[in-house]
């Protein structure tokens, strides 16, 4: 510890709760109200704002002493005379507006009345003119539309109704009627049809048929009545120029009067301008000193002033008029422009006034805490702690305490001991018994890791917890002594010290929520064992941002955590976050302070206004400056909830208190007016149900919301139908579409305010047609000529497919046809050379017989050998045969070649096919019985004559046998036999040979082909001779076949035609 200012270690200062007492001084903390300014800078057309209409739509309509402004909440159009334009208002000195049932607006001017058509901006003019039976004076001062639609205009020369078949305006009430003066100031209708009318001279009552009922001459008398106000409750409310505020009872016609008195809860001045009611049964009076509230069921009147210094105080004293918009918002009309305030507001504001020395001492509020005394203690930035007990206020500072520093941080307690975390250290304030404080101060001599303390928090037994921006230190609170714990976090491995939030759960478990990119760490004293959680990127249930800045707990045993990234909610036992943020409906990400009130709904402050976490419904409601607060931007842990209900947050310029027990949201459903279209950069009225050119497809639109609490703060919505499948947000009140395709199209446009509450949906259908070429008539041309191509095309496709399939099976045909041909030259090459080779044999075998005869004989002759004749002889028999074998040989080659080239002809002869076939069978009897081979001859007729060549047949039979002993083994059988078949004949040689299988059957009588001998694999002969015998017997117009089984006999069959 050390002496402050070097005073004795621990000061006692008695602080006596007195008007007298010197250090304190006592004042009444007044409320605040916040307003919001709409002046010239703003786009007002002059800053004298008479009179103000929102009309059916949701325009507001502003009439100056300069011109008429319609107002959408983002921009103005102006409406102003111009004496060379008859479309133009009649003056621009405005007074009053009103609306008629189609939707007209009526403007009362210095120089008479203007009809305006809002659509098309068409301006008609009444004058002043008593020839011909228009208005009575030019100076028209009030215009109400009646309940049967009857417009009535008071004028400085009696009053005037319009009569709209004619177009023209009737005197009703002029200087013959009941009227104490024909200057009429205002005029009012009741809720019972009856016409108020107030003058310079007095107030009248006429019932609707304009019979006069009652001229209150003995309760108001002769005065200036300006405003009159119907409060719905049996009242009517009259305003004076001079004289205050009455109060008529209509039920039994008393009257109160409220004038200015000395008292703060008086009027603030006796000209009473205009007068409206709000949705709280609130009065609110305009008049040349500001404006005021009046609770008339506790007879106080509240007044609210341009404040010095404050520019969100009222904008001038001097107010002109008054109106409640759709939503319940206030706009006050002053000589400086316009006003805005909402009067439904949940929240209390408390500001500094410069001037008011008993006031808050600073607008900066950085520590808030309500002790057990339900005295509020409120810290500031740069000007110490102010201390609030009801209507009493008291400054403690370092010029009148022993507090260590000016510069709070945060405010907490405990018992009678309140604790207030500063820039230069710790200050421990203790209530005692007589209402003295014992103020004890602590730096880092005493074991504060640094003076800067951020943050304090008071655990379940006893120590306070002191965060600082270089590590934590705990305060035993009964035994004054404080212990530096930092070097946990040395050994935890945490390098971030800057503690900005500590806690204490209801298990016992703590929480240290570190600033600087820390994150959050978890300790657990009962076991030991700590956690520390940090942002993973790649874990979406990782705790959202690693700089935490509030850490409190919902009723329910949740963990809440505000980050400079939203809130995160951790269920202690499963180590997983919740977030919510921007996304999610957040005002803003950046988390001061969060309190729960008894709901268990989460109260967030944040940089950009406070949001309402409904848990259960999972809603947010968020709260702006619109809504009453402070500032939209909040201050770190200046926040606190009390055991009552009551919320507080303090931010940049005050702080707000929000009762939770009684919040009212508003359920003011706005509207969206589709105002304003351009085509293609030029302006149209309307494009609803429009038909547009293929061209004009370059759309923008324009809108706004009749919620002018927030109008920047609104969300818009868009959908075009058939296009968007889901909502999409726009930044401003407006929506281009460039390049739209031709198409029938419902744009739908809704909002939400910052509460929550959407709008209904506000729907535009427009078309776009496609062009000549492309309308639907062209497209069911197009359809007809398409599906006639198509239908032509696919005739030509079948057409051809059909050619193409018939050209394609010819040409598969002649492919296979050719692939045949193919294979069987091939085969018929691979023959010729294979004959060719068996032909050299066959060639050079008799060949080199005879060459060794030869050689035989010349030895014998040449050595003088004997040589018998016998010997001799056999050698002859055997040159005989060899050469009769060649002669064979080389005939069937010169026949085949005749007979390929065509040149080979029969010389047929009549022939007995029985004795011919007989002898050539006998001729080769011995040959084959040789080989051991039985020949055998039959026949089923004595004698057969045909036509045929006698040699060529002979050729034939002997090929064929021939063949059949190649093939036949010894002991075999070879028949041979005729059949008389009438006029055929039928000529078979049987063998019971090896015969030949089915394959080789196929190509026997081939050229070049060779009978194999299965058994053996030799090939027999030379491969021409079954060709030449079958063109032999084709050339006999015959014909020749072979049956046979492998290993069971061949036989081969001649059929030859008698003729």
């Amino acid at each position: 510890m050390v002496i402050s200012k070097y005073l004795k270690k621990i000061l006692v200062l008695v602080f006596i709760f007195s008007f007298l007492n010197t250090y304190t001084s006592y004042a009444s903390i007044k409320e605040s109200i916040k307003f919001n300014s709409i002046t010239i800078e703003d786009g007002l057309s002059q800053s004298t704002v008479e009179t103000m209409y929102q009309d059916s739509k949701g325009y507001i309509w502003i009439g100056t002493s300069d011109g008429l402004n319609k107002y959408n909440g983002y921009k103005f159009k102006y409406y102003k005379n111009d004496k060379y334009n008859k479309n133009s208002l009649a003056s621009n000195y405005i007074i009053d507006i009103a609306e008629d049932k189609d939707g007209y607006i009526w403007v009362a001017t210095l120089e008479g009345a203007s009809k305006i058509n809002p659509n098309t901006d068409e301006i008609e003019n009444f004058f002043a003119d008593e020839n011909n039976g228009n208005l009575s004076n030019k100076r028209v001062c009030k215009i109400i539309n009646t309940k049967d639609n009857k417009i009535f205009m008071a004028t400085n020369d009696g009053l005037n109704i319009y009569d709209e078949k004619s177009n023209k305006f009737f005197r009703v009430l002029d200087k013959e009627s009941d009227l104490p003066s024909q200057y009429i100031y205002t005029i009012e209708e009741d809720s019972r049809g009856h016409i108020w009318v107030g003058t310079d001279a007095g107030l009248v009552e006429f019932d609707k048929d304009l019979n006069k009922v009652n001229s209150y001459e003995s309760t108001i008398g002769e005065l200036d009545v300006y405003s009159i106000y119907d409060d719905l409750k049996g009242h009517m409310w009259i305003g004076t120029l001079r004289h205050g505020l009455f109060k008529i009872n209509l039920d039994d016609g008393s009257v109160d009067n409220y004038t200015n008195t000395e008292s703060e809860n008086s009027i603030p001045n006796n000209t009473i301008r205009a007068i409206v009611m709000d949705s709280k049964e609130k009065l609110w009076l305009a008049t040349d000193k500001g404006i005021c509230s009046f609770d008339y069921k506790k007879e106080i009147f509240t007044s609210y002033k341009k404040e010095p210094y404050d520019e969100k105080s009222l904008i001038n004293d001097k107010t002109r008029s008054l109106l409640i918009d759709d939503s319940g918002i206030i706009f006050v009309g002053t000589y400086s422009g316009i006003s805005v305030f909402n009067p439904n507001s949940n929240f209390y504001y408390f500001k500094s006034r410069p001037y008011d020395i008993n006031g808050l001492s600073g607008d900066v509020i950085n520590g808030l805490y309500k002790d057990n005394d339900k005295t509020l203690w409120v810290g500031t930035n740069e000007n110490g702690v102010n201390i609030i007990n009801g209507e009493n206020v008291k400054h403690l500072n370092t010029q009148n305490s022993e507090i260590i520093s000016d510069s709070i941080h945060d405010i907490t307690g405990f018992d009678n001991s309140v604790f207030i975390g500063t820039n230069e250290g710790l200050s421990v304030v203790e209530k005692n018994i007589n209402n003295s404080y014992t103020i004890t101060n602590y730096v880092e001599e005493d074991g504060l890791p640094s003076n800067k303390v951020r943050s304090l928090f008071v655990d379940s037994k006893g120590y306070l917890w002191i965060g600082t921006n270089k590590g934590i230190s705990v305060l035993d609170i009964k035994n004054k002594k404080i212990t530096n714990i930092t070097y946990i976090l040395d050994e935890m491995g945490v390098s971030d010290k800057f503690i900005r939030a500590i806690h204490e759960d209801s298990n016992g478990i703590y929480y240290i929520g570190c600033f600087l990119e820390g994150g959050l760490i978890k300790i657990n004293p009962n076991t030991k064992e700590y956690k520390v959680y940090k942002n993973d990127e790649n874990d979406t249930e990782s705790i959202s941002n690693n700089s935490v800045r509030y850490i409190t707990e919902d009723l329910k045993g949740n963990i809440l955590i505000g980050t400079s990234f939203g809130i995160n909610i951790l269920k202690p036992d499963t180590d997983k976050f919740q977030h919510y943020t921007e996304e999610d409906g957040l005002v803003d990400n950046t988390i001061y302070g969060i309190l729960v009130d008894k709901g268990n709904n989460l109260w967030m402050s944040t940089n950009r206004g406070i949001s309402r976490l409904s848990l259960e419904q999972e809603t947010i409601k968020n709260f702006t400056v619109a809504d009453g607060l402070q500032s939209n931007e909040f201050n770190g842990r200046s926040c606190f909830g009390d055991d009552e209900g009551y919320l507080y947050f303090g931010g940049i310029n005050g702080f707000n208190i929000v009762d939770t027990n009684n919040i009212e949201l508003s359920q003011f459903q706005p509207k969206i007016i589709l105002e304003n279209f351009e085509i293609n950069g030029i302006n149209r009225e309307d494009i609803s149900n429009t038909n547009l050119k293929y061209n004009e497809n370059n759309i923008r639109i324009k809108f706004f919301s009749n919620d002018y609490r927030n109008t920047r703060n609104n969300k818009y919505f868009y959908r075009l139908k058939g296009v968007d499948y889901s909502w999409n947000l726009t930044e401003n009140n407006s929506i281009t579409f460039a390049n739209l395709p031709p198409e029938d199209y419902v744009l739908e446009v809704k909002t939400v305010t910052p509460h929550g509450v959407e709008s209904e949906i506000s729907c535009i259908n427009f078309t776009i047609n496609p062009p000549i070429w492309k309308n639907k008539y062209a497209l069911c041309l197009y359809w007809v000529l398409i599906i006639l191509a198509i239908y032509l095309y696919r005739n030509k496709m079948k057409t051809l497919d059909r050619l193409v399939g018939i050209k394609t099976s010819e040409l598969r045909k002649e492919m296979e046809k050719n692939e045949q041909l193919f294979n069987q030259v091939l085969i018929l090459e691979q023959n010729k050379n294979n004959y060719f080779v068996n032909l050299s044999h066959e060639l050079r075998t008799p060949l080199n017989i005879l060459s060794s005869i030869n050689q035989l004989i010349k030895s014998c002759l040449k050595d003088d050998m004997v040589l018998t004749t016998e010997k001799l002889m056999h050698y002859m028999d055997i040159m005989n045969r060899n050469c009769n074998r060649l002669l064979n040989l080389i005939n069937n080659l010169i026949d085949y070649t005749r007979i390929e080239n065509n040149s080979y002809t029969l010389d047929k002869k009549i022939v007995d096919i029985v004795y011919l076939t007989e002898e050539t069978v006998l001729d080769m009897k011995d040959y084959v019985e040789e080989k051991g081979i039985e020949l055998i001859f039959d026949t089923d007729v004595e004698e057969k004559v045909i036509e045929c060549d006698k040699l060529d047949i002979e050729r034939c039979i002997i090929n064929l046998v021939n063949n059949a002993a190649k093939f036949t083994p010894e002991g075999g059988l070879i028949e041979v036999v005729v059949c008389d078949l009438d006029d055929k004949v039928k000529i078979s040689v049987k063998d019971n040979g090896i015969g030949i299988s089915e394959e080789n059957q196929k190509m026997i009588f081939d050229r070049f082909n060779q009978v194999i001998d299965e058994a053996s694999e030799q090939k027999g002969g030379s491969g021409l001779g079954l060709t030449i015998t079958k063109q032999i017997i084709n050339l006999h117009c015959g014909e020749i076949y072979v049956n046979s089984k492998l290993n069971d006999g061949s036989e081969f069959v001649i059929i030859l035609p008698v003729k």
